[in-house]
């Protein structure tokens, strides 16, 4: 397995975005992971739902500036659990020229990007050395390697950031912990969202030259998902190489993101440290449909029948494909899994209906898989396909 399974993570900033998805991807690594944030609203609905996927999480409620609020953080974690791995992921941003930059803006930016991470790293840093095995990871910003335009205060922010992971890092070496950090680009979140909307304010273009022209400031062909920055984050928290003081870069213009279109269709809600399809854009656009379970918006597979869960992952399969321009009958292929093969066979005439009844008179070729169990706990079927899109 890892190192982190079985033990306590803590992850600052995970009502939404990145910590969210970075939350989720550790509590999928084998983590019990504590989500912390200002607020209270937030991290327990991320942490309920962690829950109900079967994982342990519990919500805490800190502002990372405040030393006492951290120390409390601290005292409430190792209730959990030996703390092994801390996400500095609490962040803020603002871009204006440096001219009509604050001092009270300033000082914010400071605070949140660096002062949180330093008072963190101070509270769970002596554990992890008593224990000779941590990792810290810190969420920094492209920003912070290079600066920028109108973010003077921000990309400050960052690079002491990444002075104080550098530092540590070196303090800590040999020790059995590490420090490092990841770098992404723009992220698929709501700090962004915003950064649009004032884009638009001050220049009147759409939302989609808006987002072209960040992008563009960034040298970016997309928009990089949580999930993408949260993978790195776990690779950090896992690796058993001793990377220490190292950077993950993560520009946003990668060959991946080129070939392929992420397809996630809004009524799926957000994927959860993956994609529901990728699309492929060149030589006969074939796509690849995630494999989907009976879950509904929220990310949860309610308790059903075989037959019932059937319909709704087959369903959830062809909103993937209809988000791509597809149909029923562009599907090539179909891969079943069942943690039952009896249970199947035994509902054979009511699963011929409800197939006939999304999927009309078209058969591809079909694969059926016994497994022990499926990620989601409530689940009893898992289809994945593979379609080619005109």
């Amino acid at each position: 397995m890892n190192g982190i399974a079985g033990r306590v993570a803590v992850v600052t900033g995970a009502g939404r975005g990145i910590g969210a998805a970075t939350a989720r991807a550790l509590a999928e690594a084998g983590c019990r992971v504590v989500l912390a944030a200002r607020t209270r609203e937030q991290i327990e609905r991320q942490a309920a739902e962690l829950a109900a996927g079967g994982h342990a999480a519990k919500a805490v409620v800190c502002d990372v500036t405040d030393e006492p609020s951290v120390t409390a953080l601290a005292r409430e974690a190792a209730d959990l659990g030996q703390v092994v791995v801390l996400v500095n992921n609490a962040g803020a941003a603002e871009s204006m020229p440096l001219a009509r930059t604050s001092l009270d803006a300033w000082n914010r930016l400071l605070a949140v990007n660096a002062t949180g991470a330093f008072l963190c790293t101070r509270a769970f840093l002596p554990g992890m050395l008593e224990r000779k095995w941590g990792r810290i990871v810190n969420v920094a910003s492209t920003a912070g390697l290079r600066g920028g335009k109108y973010f003077a205060a921000y990309a400050a922010s960052k690079h002491a950031l990444l002075g104080l992971t550098r530092s540590v890092a070196a303090e800590v070496a040999g020790t059995g912990v590490t420090v490092n950090a990841v770098c992404p680009n723009f992220v698929d979140t709501a700090m962004t969202a915003e950064a649009v909307d004032r884009i638009m304010t001050k220049t009147g273009r759409s939302r989609e030259g808006a987002l072209a022209a960040a992008l563009d400031s960034a040298g970016q062909r997309r928009l990089i998902t949580p999930a993408e920055v949260a993978a790195a984050v776990v690779a950090f928290a896992t690796d058993t190489t001793g990377r220490n003081g190292e950077s993950t870069v993560l520009e946003g213009n990668d060959t991946t993101g080129g070939r392929f279109a992420l397809i996630n269709p809004e009524e799926l809600g957000a994927p959860r440290g993956w994609n529901n399809g990728l699309l492929a854009r060149a030589s006969g656009r074939t796509l690849f449909i995630a494999g989907q379970t009976a879950r509904d918006a929220s990310g949860r597979v309610p308790a059903a029948d075989f037959v019932t869960q059937f319909d709704r992952a087959l369903g959830n399969v062809l909103a993937v494909l209809r988000e791509a321009g597809g149909g029923p009958g562009d599907v090539g292929r179909f891969t079943i899994y069942v943690t039952d093969v009896a249970e199947y066979r035994a509902s054979l005439k009511p699963l011929g209906k409800v197939y006939r009844n999304q999927m009309g008179r078209h058969y591809p070729a079909m694969a059926l898989v016994e497994v022990a169990s499926l990620v989601d706990p409530q689940a009893k079927v898992e289809i994945e396909a593979t379609a080619l899109v005109d």
